[in-house]
């Protein structure tokens, strides 16, 4: 597929492409569409900056990278999840309302979701 411009989401390709390095993971669109459970065609869209991924889906490419979610979509923070991260005795509770506040972000405008997010990083930053 040629570029039709300028990349859209140039940082988050960027991240993409990186946390695919980082997880040591075959780097094709085959390999990814398998793993994250989406067509070739939005792996494309990922790699190359035209399409940042729905919330549900950042947190599900953070997951099988093993990086943040606030670095993935923002550069906010170390790439790396802490190894402490959701392992305590309140993980599946919090995985809960990680999951509502997923769900209500899908219903979101970009904006609204990207207006979401910083408060949350706001929240998260005051509460560690």
């Amino acid at each position: 597929m040629d570029k039709l411009g300028p990349m859209k989401h140039p940082k988050f390709a960027k991240r993409f492409n990186q946390a695919v390095s980082l997880a040591g993971v075959k780097n094709t669109q085959r390999a990814l569409s398998k793993l994250l459970g989406v067509s070739e065609v939005m792996i494309w869209s990922y790699k190359n900056g035209e399409k940042l991924p729905r919330m549900a889906m950042a947190v599900k490419i953070a997951d099988e990278l093993g990086v943040s979610v606030n670095w993935l979509l923002q550069g906010i923070g170390d790439p790396i999840k802490q190894a402490t991260e959701g392992s305590s005795t309140k993980s599946k509770p919090r995985r809960k309302s990680v999951q509502a506040i997923v769900d209500f972000t899908e219903k979101l405008s970009e904006h609204e979701r990207r207006k979401a997010l910083k408060i949350l990083n706001i929240t998260f930053q005051k509460n560690v």
